[in-house]
């Protein structure tokens, strides 16, 4: 005995239907009215009044403070990260690591440029320099690179 199509078709888009609606708020950006009040406690600059991301002519950049973490394989000579200009890695102790500084960022919903650089002794092998970062209120970010040669000059690019 065979169903009546018509009928399993419109059941099937009766199913889809139903489930549709869910889907799609659960895929769309939608932000509830209390969600914006806990954002905005938080200082997130992603979100404003209302639910909205800021209009592509505004850029809002909020400084905090943050947990900046040096890992090693090989200790380096020196380190330095700058950010725009800045020094955040006033003076680390490089005898052992991880190293950990505590220095204020400047978070952009754009992206942030850090330049890395570090020099090792000569003769040390290509070693890996790890840069963790813990913003306060944002999430943790963490960004590896190699050097070749005794040296390591690169360009960090994080979001948040």
């Amino acid at each position: 005995m065979r169903g009546f199509p018509p009928l399993q078709i419109f059941i099937l888009g009766l199913a889809f239907g139903l489930l549709a609606f869910p889907l799609a708020r659960l895929t769309t950006g939608y932000v509830k009215e209390h969600d914006d009040h806990a954002h905005e406690e938080h200082g997130d600059p992603k979100v404003v009044k209302g639910g909205t991301e800021h209009p592509e002519g505004e850029h809002r950049h909020v400084e905090v403070a943050a947990l900046i973490r040096l890992r090693f394989a090989h200790q380096p000579l020196t380190v330095s990260l700058k950010q725009e200009g800045r020094e955040l890695l006033a003076k680390p102790g490089l005898t052992a690591s991880p190293v950990e500084v505590k220095a204020p960022i400047e978070v952009s919903h754009d992206g942030n440029e850090m330049i890395l650089t570090a020099t090792w002794p000569p003769g040390t092998p290509d070693t890996a320099l790890t840069v963790e970062i813990e913003p306060d209120g944002f999430e943790n970010r963490s960004e590896t690179r190699w050097s070749f040669g005794a040296a390591l000059n690169e360009v960090i690019t994080l979001k948040w």
